[in-house]
């Protein structure tokens, strides 16, 4: 059976070339960064069906929910009134199964369309082929399990997504980058064309996403491929994005001729976090950030003991917000007196009024931070990550920040900073606190 794949489906030059480079066998792997509005999804679910023709084999077809996978690919409509399925010539498919999300071809290959957080089911599955979509918000263990099971079927692998700055995306981006046996790119729109050679996406509809109310650093990061662009509502992407400019996110070394602090958000069900920071000479210089979830005070005490032996410092300033002096119901203490039990001495900070006092004391003093990169690597995603709620929708952002994995990290952070600026520089604080009073939120 001859067919012309031109004849199903119309790929823009830049998708034809991954398509065939599969085929030919010239490739196996591929990541793909690309623009909004570039069919990323068209062109990787394309290739997957193909390939499954070509070679009889299981492909499964990821991305990060089930509920995605039906939306993005199962039950999508093209343009012209057709589904992304349905692409796929009839003449090929043996069966299509709704419920499962699975494609049968004539020649016994299946293709599931599913979900990376339900990763498990389908180890064992002996895949010939995967595609990872969106995956920037996707579980990168489920690719790291997966891994193995390609490696022996000399399988090949798509990975698409847009860039996320601090994201496990960004670390394969650049680790796969100058690697010769790899796909890799990161189109913008000055990259692309359509068929005729036009730009698929051309500055003025760039310019009317502006005036639609569309903010620049999601214009940046959609349209332009920045891995630095902020998240939209973060309190710090810009602030972190300047500080990678100015060369103050890098490496950075204990001076044992200063003191050192640390900063702590306590977790009751949740994470306890706490930032390293020796203050140098009006630097403030963040050498490690730890955190972890379920564990007692002895456990994170212990913890603080095996960076004062990699350091070699003696005793440190420890400021803890305000709940270090509640009581647990276990031991019967507060965490502060169990805390100084295992020789853990804290200074408690008071709440802020409002949580726009604390994060505006931490914006004005960004300018002195410098990151240790290896040390406070989590800990620098999280400051990325800490932002308000944001609706796509209705363009309209929270009036408090979100409370998630990264408001742990911040809040240890805006500890440090209160406790500090309380104890060595109230004259800002006040200021500060006076110019959030002026924020809306």
């Amino acid at each position: 059976m001859i067919l012309r794949l031109s004849d199903y489906v119309k790929l823009y030059p830049q998708q034809q070339a991954l398509v065939h480079a599969f085929v030919s066998g010239d490739k196996r792997y591929a990541l793909r960064i690309a623009h909004r509005r570039f069919g990323k999804d068209f062109e990787c679910f394309t290739t997957a069906w193909v390939m499954a023709y070509i070679t009889k084999g299981v492909y499964i077809y990821f991305l990060p929910t089930i509920g995605q996978a039906r939306h993005v690919i199962w039950d999508t409509i093209g343009k012209d009134g057709i589904r992304l399925r349905d692409r796929i010539p009839k003449t090929l498919v043996r069966r299509m199964h709704s419920t499962e999300q699975r494609i049968e071809l004539i020649n016994g290959s299946l293709i599931y369309v599913t979900g990376s957080d339900n990763y498990e089911r389908w180890v064992g599955m002996n895949a010939k082929g995967i595609v990872w979509s969106e995956f920037q918000s996707s579980n990168p263990v489920a690719r790291a399990i997966m891994a193995p099971m390609l490696a022996v079927n000399r399988g090949w692998e798509i990975i698409n997504g847009t860039p996320r700055a601090y994201n496990h995306l960004r670390d394969t981006f650049f680790s796969l980058k100058d690697e010769p046996s790899w796909i890799v790119t990161n189109y913008t729109i000055d990259d692309t064309f359509d068929r005729d050679g036009n730009p698929i996406v051309t500055e003025d509809i760039i310019e009317q996403e502006r005036k639609n109310g569309m903010p620049e650093e999601l214009i940046q990061q959609e349209y332009y491929g920045s891995w630095d662009a902020a998240i939209v509502g973060s309190y710090y992407g810009s602030f972190l994005k300047t500080a990678r400019e100015e060369g103050r996110i890098g490496q950075f070394s204990f001076n044992p001729n200063f003191q050192v602090f640390t900063g702590w958000d306590l977790g009751m069900d949740d994470f306890t976090s706490f930032w390293i920071i020796q203050v140098i000479e009006g630097r403030m210089i963040f050498l490690e950030y730890f955190e972890a979830c379920g564990q007692g005070m002895e456990y994170y005490a212990n913890q603080l003991n095996i960076f004062r032996k990699k350091y070699g410092w003696g005793r440190e300033i420890n400021f803890a917000p305000h709940d270090i002096e509640v009581r647990e119901l276990g031991p019967g203490k507060s965490r502060k007196a169990q805390a100084l039990q295992l020789g853990l001495r804290f200074n408690t900070v008071a709440a802020p009024a409002r949580k726009m006092h604390g994060i505006q004391a931490v914006r004005f003093c960004f300018k002195k931070f410098h990151f240790n990169e290896v040390g406070c690597k989590v800990g620098l995603k999280r400051l990325y990550e800490y932002s308000t709620t944001y609706d796509e929708q209705t363009g309209k952002r929270g009036q408090n920040p979100k409370h998630d994995e990264a408001s742990h990290g911040a809040d240890a952070l805006q500890s440090f900073i209160l406790g500090y600026m309380s104890a060595y520089d109230q004259e800002n604080l006040s200021k500060q606190i006076q110019y959030a009073n002026l924020y809306g939120s």
